[in-house]
């Protein structure tokens, strides 16, 4: 069962217990610290916001109030707001239930600073609002105050245009009065800008709870009684060209060309349309919000990766093994698994290749990251596989006695074998006339044998010669006529009716 929701008491002025020193006034109210007060849904230290008589907002603030009690259901919600904003907690109200005041959460000591007055004298815990943005760097320096780099001024345009777009685009509200009293900054700690003085916030549709009034060289060209989603945008264009454009004049500046040079030709586009823009044609506070951040050099999504290939997926160990990957928006990417070492990357390449060294089969992650979120993959499996090694065995030689050997007379082999036959030189056949009478047909007969010596039947015997053997019938008598094929082929030649059949 859901329990109706109940929007949260109005407090008196005795509720509040001891006022604190006065932290600060203006022409519509004054603010006091609150040390006794706590309440169980707000953190932090509280202030109280006295109006002064007549300047209370008509209707009163108990919708604002209502709307952050609200967001207790949502907790991511209701802290974003409690970072952005000074959002009233609660109504103080007299006996017949006026109005007297609100009571806030109180201004973080980061936004605070010492500044020194053109009198000489220093006043302590001022809040750092962002009219000093727009002081040329010189003077500011003379004064003691901050003089923020060029990315520290967009990061302060960046945190700006959040939180505008987290009031219209999750809240539904518009801011109203923006000008340069009503914000104040930090340095080195995000979200670096807080608005404050939320009098003239509203939802849309809603109406106004106090005259709208917009402050002097913040006036949208719609009018100056006109305070809507349009004219926070008009006025965010207003902020992002002053703050980027510090130096003398700037707090009344309304030229976007003044900007060439510090914006890029989006940047520049985005303001022009914001500043001399029909309303429908400014640009959104996200719109900002995301051209900063990009601007800067950051991602304006989770991360996600796309491609993920190895160059193989076996491996001998000790070996690299190649990942290619692909990741939008990623700072980083970050390859570990079982048995490696984690492998980091920058992610702003958008894709590239990561070596690493598995030393065991098993699966890879691969982790994208940025400020916004986490992308995580597994791989496939990649086998590692062991390479057999060698080594030298050392084995002794063994250590072998030389025989005593005696020298030896060697017998004469000369005498031993008998002699070489010393006979006449073996005649050599004349080739050339063989050659000559196998091409010639008129050489009819071979030549004539010619005797060789006859090699011993032992070594030693006779040198006695012997003839060629007889090779005449080899060669044919080409005088003789050819031979009859048809007796050859057939012997017995076919007579009388078989020769006819």
């Amino acid at each position: 069962m859901t329990t109706a929701y109940q929007p949260p008491d109005d407090l008196t002025v005795g509720d509040l217990g001891r006022l604190g020193e006065e932290l600060g006034a203006g022409g519509q109210a004054r603010v006091y610290d609150l040390p006794k007060l706590t309440l169980p849904d707000v953190p932090g230290s509280l202030v109280y916001k006295e109006y002064r008589p007549g300047r209370a907002p008509v209707h009163g603030m108990r919708k604002v109030i209502a709307l952050r009690s609200r967001l207790r259901t949502d907790p991511a919600l209701l802290a974003r707001l409690d970072d952005t904003t000074a959002w009233p907690v609660r109504q103080v109200v007299d006996d017949d239930g006026a109005l007297l005041g609100l009571v806030l959460r109180r201004i973080p000591d980061e936004f605070l600073h010492d500044l020194r007055l053109p009198s000489g004298r220093t006043a302590h815990d001022r809040p750092r609002e962002v009219q000093f943005l727009f002081i040329p760097p010189d003077r500011a320096l003379q004064s003691g105050l901050p003089t923020p780099t060029p990315d520290e001024r967009l990061a302060i345009c960046r945190d700006f245009a959040a939180g505008l777009a987290f009031l219209h685009d999750k809240l539904n509200v518009a801011f109203g009065d923006l000008n340069a009293r009503n914000a104040v900054f930090r340095l080195g700690t995000e979200p670096t800008v807080m608005f404050v003085d939320c009098d003239a916030v509203r939802r849309v549709g809603d109406i106004a709870g106090s005259p709208q009034l917009n402050a002097p060289d913040w006036e949208p060209p719609e009018g100056a009684d006109v305070l809507s989603i349009a004219t926070d945008r008009y006025k965010l264009g207003l902020f992002v060209l002053r703050c980027l454009t510090p130096g003398a004049g700037c707090s009344i500046n309304r030229d976007p060309d003044q900007a060439r040079g510090v914006l890029d030709t989006t940047g520049l586009a985005m303001l022009t349309r914001a500043v001399r823009g029909a309303p429908a044609q400014r640009p959104s506070a996200e719109e900002w919000h995301r051209y900063l951040r990009r601007a800067l050099g950051e991602a304006n999504d989770p991360p996600r990766i796309g491609v993920l290939e190895f160059d193989r997926t076996m491996v001998a160990a000790g070996e690299p093994l190649t990942v290619r990957w692909s990741a939008t928006e990623a700072d980083t990417l970050t390859v570990s698994g079982v048995g490696i070492d984690d492998v980091e990357v920058s992610g702003a390449a958008g894709s590239g290749t990561i070596a690493v060294n598995p030393a065991r089969t098993g699966r890879l992650v691969v982790t994208a990251t940025n400020q916004l979120g986490v992308d995580r993959r597994v791989t496939g499996p990649v086998a590692v596989y062991d390479v057999p090694s060698f080594a030298d065995l050392p084995v002794p030689m063994p250590v072998l006695p030389m025989p005593n050997l005696l020298a030896l007379d060697l017998p004469d082999v000369g005498r031993s074998l008998p002699s070489f036959p010393t006979s006449q030189p073996v005649a050599v056949p004349p080739m050339a006339s063989v050659v000559d009478a196998l091409a010639d047909p008129t050489v009819l007969t071979p030549p004539e044998p010619t005797g060789l010596a006859a090699p011993p039947p032992v070594f030693g015997a006779g040198t006695s010669a012997v003839p060629f053997a007889d090779t005449t019938h080899l060669f044919p008598d080409r005088s003789a006529a050819p031979p009859d094929l048809t007796a050859l082929l057939y012997p017995d030649p076919p007579t009388g009716e078989e020769a006819t059949s």
